[in-house]
């Protein structure tokens, strides 16, 4: 009886230690989403016919970084998924990374498949309370625009675009399409990859539920990098 009873002990222990350790551990897979946004932000930036102006990233309240697919004859889906950061307008820190997921429709003339990489910089206020949302559709619930590139193309902004978008197409696809872009937080995948439940995006980006965790600090550093840029391009003009 005693050597059952210290059995099952010792597999209850087994059991809750295994359990928190891979509680405890990010899913390789959302960790491999963060690493690629960190790698699509600095093919971007690098790039000088897609660089992102630095003013606008410093100037930025928050970020979505995304990697879209489409497919498609005659009828088109494209879905994908990302991550969303915010910044903290008094401290200037960003927050630890939230995983969303993309969802739209499309019909038209077309065919072909295609990989498109997304940046979408969320500019105002306005911006900022569509990430709010559980979702939300582009160029229905704000302002959007293609954003300009070049070191001082941030001076063709205009004041109420809310949102500004980079995008980089991989693949083949042509024709014309009437669609909507559709973003739709991914609690589930937050909640999986911190180990909390009932965890929101909204408890990520705006509420400092969690830290910022290791395998993100990499992204947020290469934000902060290119924040720099603007800060140095002010010093050069005031020489």
């Amino acid at each position: 009886m005693r050597n059952s009873r210290l059995k099952t002990t010792l597999s209850v222990i087994i059991f809750l230690f295994t359990a928190s350790f891979v509680f405890a551990s990010p899913p390789r897979v959302l960790v491999k989403m963060i690493d690629k946004a960190k790698e699509f932000l600095e093919d971007i930036m690098e790039a000088p016919d897609t660089e992102i102006p630095a003013a606008l990233i410093e100037k930025c309240r928050g970020i979505v970084i995304m990697r879209q697919y489409r497919a498609g004859f005659v009828f088109g889906v494209k879905g994908g998924f990302g991550v969303a950061l915010a910044k903290d307008e008094k401290t200037g820190q960003w927050s630890p990374p939230a995983f969303v997921r993309a969802g739209e429709g499309s019909y038209g003339v077309q065919i072909g498949g295609q990989a498109v990489d997304s940046i979408l910089l969320i500019m105002n206020k306005d911006g900022m309370e569509m990430l709010i949302r559980t979702k939300f559709k582009l160029g229905v619930d704000g302002s959007v625009a293609a954003g300009p590139v070049g070191r001082d193309a941030s001076a063709k902004l205009g004041p109420g675009t809310a949102i500004l978008v980079y995008s980089r197409a991989k693949g083949l696809y042509a024709g014309a399409t009437i669609e909507g872009g559709l973003i739709i937080n991914d609690d589930n995948a937050n909640q999986q990859f911190y180990g909390i439940k009932g965890l929101t995006a909204q408890d990520i980006l705006f509420a400092g539920a969690v830290e910022v965790p290791e395998c993100a600090k990499g992204l947020i550093g290469a934000l902060k990098y290119y924040e720099t840029r603007y800060q140095e391009l002010k010093e050069e003009r005031a020489k």
